[in-house]
């Protein structure tokens, strides 16, 4: 059976990777590099790693040497020297805006760096070219409007298609052809739909139909790491764990460098509770200087878990200085802020978990009509570190109303909710109330 199975894989991987050369034979082979190390610098702020890790893996398997932050940096450097350094070392480069990171005085410091870059190898064998990359409505700022830019508004899981082939081109300074606009059409049609049966079957419940999304080898799925991660994702939200990790060893296969393939194994593994598997994973990506806040997160969440195995309070602590630290080098992400919050009630510090429950307040106060499934559960949270019983379970409800299909999430969200109300010493009322939402999943 195990040989028959890994014939099987075999066959597919063959297949797709046919299908991802009719795919990449259209993408702008990279830029003369000359002496530089890289092809291509990706400039982004933190609250859209997400999008720039799609962007990486999307140029790795065009064939091009992006340089990001994520991969790049070693471990203790001089963050701004060595930015700057490896800026230096690319023969391209894109910056990355959006409502998220409306940062102008570091947009202005990138776009200034880049268009020196240019100027002084205006005449060189080897120039220098830029592009931003607009991931959504908000406007580039005024000193940046007449740069080249792309239009990502349409593809928040990453970039795809037609305009992908176009930030190449923009970054090597070439035209598009038009058979590769034909193709890159399909491929943005074929992504589409696959997107949209993604999310269908995570409305449905429909497990069966993310593995089989999940493992395809239509060219839709292969084109960028988006659909696959999306797909695994679903699988988790289904509680489907086992699944999203098969999943996630076929996308291994083809984003081998992919920091999100990785995230998503240690989630899976911790939420079937093999916390050490999860630790291991996740600890390797953190050694390797990847310490953004959903790496720190997840690795945080899988110590959580080794504590309430084992009762270790050392575990614990490791757990929320690890949140506590990803919250501290990124004060706008407030998951691993209300979780820092939770540990140090756990941890019998109340006013520390009052202190950063009000730093997170800010942060998803507008997520109060349940729209946003994260930032409205974290928004519950606050709600019940600061002892509003009324507010968290009103915010409570207009989540599950929202989201009643993302079991596994909600199952989450609940046990998170249990351990606050018992460390709080809630009466009884008061905790059937906080949790009465959740019946309704039973």
């Amino acid at each position: 059976m195990h040989d028959g199975m890994d014939e099987i894989t075999d066959k597919r991987r063959h297949l797709q990777a046919e299908h991802m050369q009719v795919w990449l034979q259209y993408a702008p082979k990279p830029p003369e590099r000359g002496n530089n190390a890289y092809d291509a610098f990706i400039s982004y702020r933190s609250s859209d790693r997400a999008w720039a890790m799609a962007l990486y893996d999307a140029l790795r398997l065009a064939g091009w040497e992006p340089f990001l932050d994520q991969y790049d940096l070693v471990p203790g450097a001089n963050l701004e020297t060595s930015l700057t350094d490896n800026l230096q070392a690319s023969s391209s480069g894109v910056i990355l805006w959006s409502s998220r990171t409306k940062d102008s005085e570091w947009c202005k410091r990138e776009r200034q760096a880049m268009t020196t870059l240019k100027d002084s190898r205006r005449n060189s064998p080897h120039p220098f070219n830029y592009v931003f990359a607009k991931l959504d409505a908000e406007p580039l700022p005024l000193f940046a409007q007449a740069d080249l830019y792309l239009d990502f508004a349409e593809n928040p899981e990453g970039p795809r298609g037609v305009n992908l082939l176009k930030l190449m081109c923009g970054m090597r300074g070439v035209s598009l052809a038009p058979e590769a606009v034909i193709m890159a059409q399909k491929i943005d049609q074929d992504a589409q739909q696959m997107l949209i049966a993604i999310r269908g079957a995570v409305e449905a419940g429909n497990s069966a139909r993310l593995q089989e999304i999940g493992t395809s080898a239509e060219p839709g799925i292969l084109a960028t790491p988006g659909p696959v991660m999306a797909a695994a994702q679903g699988l988790i939200s289904l509680k489907e764990y086992e699944n999203a990790l098969a999943v996630l060893h076929y996308a291994e296969a083809y984003f081998p460098k992919s920091i999100r393939v990785k995230q998503l194994q240690g989630l899976a593994l911790r939420r079937l509770k093999r916390y050490q598997q999860a630790i291991d994973v996740l600890s390797e990506l953190k050694a390797a200087g990847h310490q953004d806040p959903e790496t720190m997160g997840i690795l945080a969440a899988a110590w959580d878990g080794l504590y309430q195995e084992s009762g270790k309070i050392l575990h614990l602590r490791k757990s929320r200085e690890l949140y506590r630290t990803a919250f501290q080098g990124d004060p706008k992400d407030y998951y691993t802020g209300i979780n820092a919050a939770a540990k140090s009630l756990f941890l019998g510090e109340l006013p520390e978990a009052k202190r950063l429950a009000t730093e997170v307040l800010p942060l998803v106060k507008a997520a109060s009509n349940g729209e946003d499934f994260w930032a409205g559960c974290t928004l519950g949270e606050v709600y019940l570190l600061q002892h509003d019983i009324d507010s968290a379970a009103t915010q409570y409800q207009k989540i599950i109303d929202k989201h009643a299909a993302r079991i596994g999430d909600l199952a989450s969200t609940r046990q998170q909710a249990v351990r606050i109300c018992d460390a709080l010493q809630l009466s009884k009322e008061e905790k059937e109330k906080i949790l009465s939402p959740f019946d309704l999943l039973e």
